[in-house]
């Protein structure tokens, strides 16, 4: 069964459990690092147990061995023990080391297959996932979530379970030794349980407060560094510095209260273990002095001793514990990505299909899940393979959703969508969107070189295939100047690059993708009109033979299209060609022609 399997069988367990049902998959890691933990442990207790007979023996002989020992002789059992000791510690280092190893390839291994798993998860996600959740939160989780669960499980792993097993072994030895005096040290354990148990609510409690405040900051910062040009454009650095500032104090409060609290709780825990080894020396100090001939100073001594290790594993526990809480909303929090069921459900392609581009809509209406009333309503349209078609129409009319559903990022809440014939359980979604490519305003440019961010277009591709698309995209010449020519760093989204570079390296990934189905979003509302005017030259190139959308608010970037779709509250209300509608005194087009062309001083078409 793989990973993602054993997590979906255990939705509803504790977040503890679902951790551990991944972490257990490395059960040769985890039966190794047991087994040299229980040897580092094997080797370490001598240490402090020898301490009783060195004393009760060798420094200061109880009656029963007074005079066996010459003075001579308890010399050299003095030697023997720290020659013991240096023996005993490199064979004590390596399984240390090794159990460490085993340990930590455990903890990278399962961290790494929970990435993955995300990573997985968030690849298949649907679009509406991504809107709701936003950039920073996402980020936050992926990242400071999951090292907060990893710092967990390094905590759990390198200093919990020695510290354990350490305590548990000493426990059982200290409980044969004197069983009296072991459950006597013993009764710390209910009161340290009981303080746990009085403070566990509330840390919870701020704990996920801090992990909400963190999310909430993680996609504001995204906000005021993405923002920083209109910011200073405006004026209102202050104004978005104090909007920062606000979840920067909620951060700061949160924090300052689950840090506080979680003290309070760890000086409750650490006056119970510090004051019993008190109680330990006076109650065996007082049976020493009754007399009780069934201790010695040397068992006494020997006995608070190892009764360190057993603090320290209460310690390791409590630490562990406090590890937990703030890990706990993290691990909840990524649980809440792996178990989301807003997946892009994938279609398996029922035969393998040459799509020319031929798209048919019958009769679709879409609502969005969380809303309800219908974005687009009755669309009844075909487009013929190698048609260009603009779509135009007010905010909000239709024309996005109309292009998700032709993408097949959403499916038809009624209707029915035909791709040369075919629906979606035919075509399948992967191969479809091997025959299609986007070009928004905006163009995406991953943080990488030029040539890989064209080469994205077709991973495959050779470099003197990319070099042949960005002739075409007429990007070469600018690429070639660049100091390090196809090689050149495109920044975080192409940040180093202009904006008609950037368009012309989004250009030239269409090129090299060949694809017979394009869509050009507002692909050059953000250019000035010269450089419009020439990437429209390379666009009409790109777009020969292939079936087109054009979105666009500038009309001009629909002049060389075949045919005009009119959208208005979620229907086509206009169908035909760029003439056709222009000949319509009432169209809607015609109107917004009109506006667009009228002449600076405002006449009319007739008095031009």
């Amino acid at each position: 069964v793989r990973p993602s399997g054993r997590l979906a069988a255990t939705r509803g367990r504790s977040a503890l459990y679902r951790l551990w049902t991944l972490v257990k998959v490395e059960r040769r890691l985890i039966w190794l690092g047991l087994f040299f933990q229980f040897w580092q442990v094997v080797t370490f207790i001598p240490f402090t147990a020898g301490i009783e007979y060195l004393i009760d023996i060798v420094i200061k002989p109880t009656p029963e061995w007074e005079g066996v020992l010459t003075v001579s002789e308890r010399g050299w059992w003095l030697l023997a023990y720290v020659g013991a000791n240096l023996l005993l510690w490199p064979l004590h280092g390596y399984v240390t080391v090794r159990a460490f190893a085993h340990m930590q390839m455990l903890i990278r291994t399962s961290v790494a297959r929970m990435r993955r798993m995300v990573v997985d998860q968030l690849q298949g996600l649907n679009l509406g996932f991504y809107t709701a959740r936003g950039t920073g939160a996402l980020s936050n989780q992926v990242t400071v979530d999951l090292n907060k669960v990893e710092g967990f499980l390094q905590h759990t792993a390198n200093n919990f379970f020695v510290a354990f097993s350490v305590g548990l072994v000493t426990t059982v030895y200290l409980l044969i030794k004197n069983p009296v005096l072991a459950l006597l040290a013993l009764t710390v354990v209910p009161v340290q349980l009981l303080v746990i148990r009085f403070f566990a609510k509330r840390l919870q409690m701020l704990n996920r407060r801090v992990q909400k405040s963190g999310e909430i900051f993680a996609a504001q910062i995204v906000e005021f560094v993405s923002g920083q040009r209109l910011t200073r454009s405006l004026g209102n650095e202050e104004l978005a510095a104090q909007r920062l500032g606000s979840s920067i104090d909620e951060m700061k409060t949160a924090g300052l209260e689950a840090s506080i609290t979680a003290r309070w709780m760890a000086m409750w825990l650490q006056m119970s273990w510090q004051f019993m080894p008190t109680v330990l020396w006076c109650v065996g100090g007082w049976w020493l002095i009754g007399g009780d001939a069934s201790l010695s100073i040397g068992e006494l001594m020997a006995f608070v001793g190892l009764y360190g290790f057993v603090q320290a594993m209460f310690q390791a526990f409590i630490g562990t514990y406090e590890q937990w809480l703030p890990a706990r909303p993290g691990m909840e929090s990524l649980l809440g990505i792996l178990d989301s069921k807003e997946m892009e459900d994938y279609v398996h392609p029922q035969k393998q299909l040459d799509i020319r581009g031929d798209i048919r809509l019958d009769g679709v209406t879409f609502s969005y899940p969380a809303s309800g009333k219908p974005v687009l309503e009755r669309i009844d349209v075909h487009i013929p393979s190698g048609q260009r078609v603009g779509l135009v129409g007010e905010t909000g009319a239709g024309k996005s959703t109309f292009l998700d559903l032709v993408l097949a990022f959403h499916r038809p809440t009624s209707g029915e969508i035909l791709w040369d014939g075919h629906p979606l359980s035919v075509v399948g979604r992967r191969q479809l969107r091997r025959t299609m490519a986007i070009m928004g305003q905006d163009a995406f440019l991953w943080n990488t070189t030029i040539r890989e961010n064209i080469r994205y277009g077709r991973p495959s591709a050779t470099d003197a295939e990319v070099e042949e698309a960005a002739r075409r995209a007429q990007a070469h010449d600018f690429i070639s100047a660049q100091e390090d020519g196809y090689n050149t760093p495109c920044g975080e989204r192409g940040a180093r690059l202009s904006g008609g570079q950037r368009q012309r390296i989004a250009l030239a990934r269409l090129f090299l993708r060949d694809p017979r189905i394009v869509v050009l979003d507002e692909p050059t509302s953000a250019l000035d009109l010269e450089t419009e005017a020439r990437l429209q030259e390379d666009l009409d190139r790109l777009c020969a033979g292939r079936t087109t959308f054009i979105v666009a608010h500038r009309l001009s970037t629909l002049r060389a299209v075949d045919r005009i779709l009119v959208f208005s509250e979620g229907r086509i209300v206009e169908d035909g060609t760029p003439a056709e509608l222009l000949a319509r005194p009432e169209s809607r087009f015609r109107r917004l022609h009109d506006l667009q062309w009228r002449p600076l001083g405002g006449a009319a078409d007739g008095d031009r």
